[in-house]
């Protein structure tokens, strides 16, 4: 087959097609477009520079900012975590905290219980589970509400619920 035969099929092709001439030429810059594109990609070569040097130095960097998060992280973490400090007492003073066993021991003997209509931020920090911030906000609530009228009322104090109720119902009482 020659270029002839070629020329002929490719008209009898666009005389069926109905192509007419300026979309022929269209076609065909847009052919030679394609073409020269294609073989300009071959012909022209990115060059990438990964030299070896920059890759440490890259390297290097993101350590340095990562010992550099972590000292970040580390002084966060130590302004925000109050300190803990450990007082290890003296001998003698073991053997009197031993003596003292109601002294030491911050849990409310089963004998001794806290009125809740009367007892201070101490006295109700005294109950298992119960910190200063719960017992300000039942002293909040008993000032409130003219105190309590039952103890199963605590429920109603923010932060309170069946749970911790239940562990600190032997421990507490309305009178004295």
């Amino acid at each position: 087959m020659n270029f002839n035969d070629l020329k002929r099929k490719a008209f009898f092709w666009i005389e069926k097609l109905q192509i007419s001439k300026k979309e022929r030429i269209a076609f065909s810059l847009l052919l030679v477009l394609i073409t020269l594109l294609l073989l300009s990609t071959f012909f022209i070569q990115q060059q990438f520079n990964y030299s070896q040097e920059k890759y440490n130095h890259i390297l290097a960097e993101l350590e340095a900012k990562e010992t550099q998060a972590a000292l970040e992280e580390k002084q966060l973490a130590a302004k925000y975590t109050p300190a803990q400090e450990v007082n290890e007492p003296e001998p003698e003073q073991a053997v009197a905290a031993e003596e003292t066993d109601d002294v030491a021991n911050p849990e409310p003997d089963a004998n001794l219980k806290v009125n809740i209509n009367t007892a201070t931020v101490a006295q109700l920090q005294t109950l298992n589970g119960i910190g200063p911030a719960y017992a300000r906000r039942i002293i909040e609530y008993r000032e409130a509400n003219d105190g309590f009228d039952s103890i199963e009322e605590l429920i109603n104090v923010n932060g309170i619920g069946e749970t911790r109720l239940e562990n600190i119902r032997p421990f507490i009482t309305l009178n004295d």
